[in-house]
Formats: structure tokens, C-alpha cells, sequence
């Protein structure tokens, strides 16, 4: 029996009743991946979800159980922090449905386990923000790094400092800002497609209200034309998180991710979240 889900949706303004959703499937788990999750919404008051995704509507019983994959992960979720609030359900259906089930009650989701044909990412829909874990260094090599985030001065920047920042304080870390004119044939494609920015806001004043908001996080600037895409990914190597806006407003597929949130599940050197327009 597929278990009921909350029809409410949760955006990355996420609040204490939120949850972060790690899916696992019939192959051996990633510690490193529970670990992060289970970090990241100790750091944030949020509960873990932890989701048995089945591809197929087939009974799941007659592939790998996921009894003994959630008492594993729940092992390792309760290392983190033996207070961890932990939910398992079971999931099973076509890639779409899975990814509308994931978006349920989720404040973030961690390595989604969807692929398209082609072999890229299948993202949740817009009202979601999702992490891309990778390979994260050791904790505490990475606990000194700062919070990295790559804004192009518009409107889908602001979902990605309330990120940032909020990871930056729980860290107690600095906060890298990187702020990037988009080449000319990004904003055309942007233009032609209606999804263009509505304005763009100079980097000081987008970041003094939130600099407010948190006034004991440091900040750094880096400003710069051209494609953001190189430099993140070089900072990407000296930082515990990178977080980029959405620009693509598509729903299950990788090309509703823009130009540098794609590149950079593909090329960040550490844990990426790619924050959702609310």
C-alpha cells in the first residue's frame, strides 16, 4: 500500500515542520549522503523523510527489501544526532510520480535518484529546492570552508541567499558572494523563453537586508562579467557548500535548471543546492 502524503508543498523557505528527504533504492547506501542530510536538517531544525524509491509500479517486496535499508539509514541518521526526528515511506511508480511524491512535505531533497533517458538529472518541480551531494570532504576538514553562492543580481537570486545565509549562520562559517553578469546569449535565450528577470538589483542593496537579518555572518564579495560557471566551480573547491538560483522554470527535467545550476550538479567540487524560486 503506497503510504498517504501531505498534498502541502514546503519551498526552500523552509520552517521547523519541513523536511529533508534523502531517497535510498535496492542499491547499497551512500553513508556520506545520509550523513550530509541528516547534518543538514540537524543544523536546521528540520526532520529527516528518508524514501525507498521504486521505479515501477511493480510489488516492491519482489525486489530488495527496504527493511534493512532504512534500519541502516536510520543507524547512521541517529549518529548525527540521536534526537533527529526520521519519517521512512515507500514510493513506488513512474519517474514523474515519484519526483511529485518527493516534493510533498520536502524543504529540500538530497540526490534525487531520477534520471532521464539521456542520463541527466531529473529535478523537482520549481517549488522545491534540491541538494546534489556528490563526494562532501570529511566533516570536520569542511567545517572551516565557507558558504558559497552565485547570484546574477535578479529576482531568482533571493531564494539562494535565504539559503546561504541561513547555512552560513547554522555553520557559524563565512559567506562567499558571487555576483556574475550572465553572457548576453544567456539573457537573449532568457528573453525568448519569458523567463528574463523582471529587474536586476545592484549586489549591495540585494545584500544589506539580508545582511541585516544576520548580522553575525561574514560576508565576502566577488564581482565579475561574464559566465559564472568557471569561477564557481574553482571556488566550489574551497568551500562546504555552493548554492545557485534556478533560473529554468521547467518541472521534471534538466533543462528547466538553467545554464550554471546544470553545470554545476555536474561539475561543483562539494555539496550544491540549486535553490527554487518560491
Amino acid at each position: 500500500m503506497k503510504p498517504e502524503l501531505s498534498t502541502d508543498l514546503v519551498t526552500s523557505q523552509w520552517s521547523a515542520d519541513g523536511a529533508v528527504v534523502v531517497c535510498i533504492d535496492g542499491s547499497p547506501l551512500r553513508p556520506d549522503v545520509i550523513t550530509w542530510a541528516s547534518e543538514f536538517a540537524h543544523r536546521h531544525s528540520l526532520w529527516l523523510r528518508i524514501v525507498f524509491a521504486a521505479p515501477t509500479a511493480a510489488d516492491p517486496n519482489t525486489s530488495a527489501s527496504p527493511t534493512g535499508l532504512f534500519m541502516e539509514a536510520i543507524q547512521i541518521a541517529e549518529s548525527v544526532s540521536p534526537d533527529l526526528r526520521i519519517r521512512t515511506d515507500l514510493i513506488s511508480g513512474g519517474n514523474t510520480a515519484i519526483l511529485t511524491a518527493l516534493t510533498a512535505e520536502a524543504a529540500l531533497i538530497v540526490d534525487p535518484l531520477i534520471f532521464t533517458p539521456q542520463g541527466d538529472l531529473a529535478a523537482p518541480g520549481p517549488t522545491c529546492s534540491f541538494a546534489k551531494v556528490g563526494t562532501p570532504r570529511e566533516s570536520n576538514g569542511a567545517a572551516a570552508l565557507p558558504v558559497v553562492v552565485g547570484l546574477d543580481g535578479s529576482a531568482h537570486s533571493e531564494c539562494a541567499l535565504a539559503i546561504a545565509f541561513k547555512e552560513a549562520e547554522a555553520a557559524n562559517t563565512e559567506l562567499v558572494v558571487v555576483h556574475a553578469t550572465p553572457p548576453e546569449g544567456e539573457l537573449s535565450r532568457d528573453f525568448a523563453s519569458g523567463h528574463a528577470p523582471q529587474h536586476s538589483t545592484p549586489l549591495t542593496w540585494q545584500l544589506s537586508g539580508w545582511a541585516t537579518l544576520y548580522p553575525c555572518v561574514a560576508i565576502r564579495q566577488i564581482e565579475f562579467d561574464g559566465p559564472s560557471v568557471a569561477i564557481l566551480e574553482q571556488l566550489s573547491t574551497e568551500a562546504r557548500l555552493l548554492v545557485v538560483g534556478r533560473r529554468g522554470r521547467g518541472s521534471f527535467d534538466d533543462a528547466g535548471l538553467g545554464t550554471t545550476s546544470s553545470a554545476m550538479i555536474r561539475k561543483a567540487h562539494c555539496p550544491v543546492i540549486i535553490a527554487s524560486e518560491a
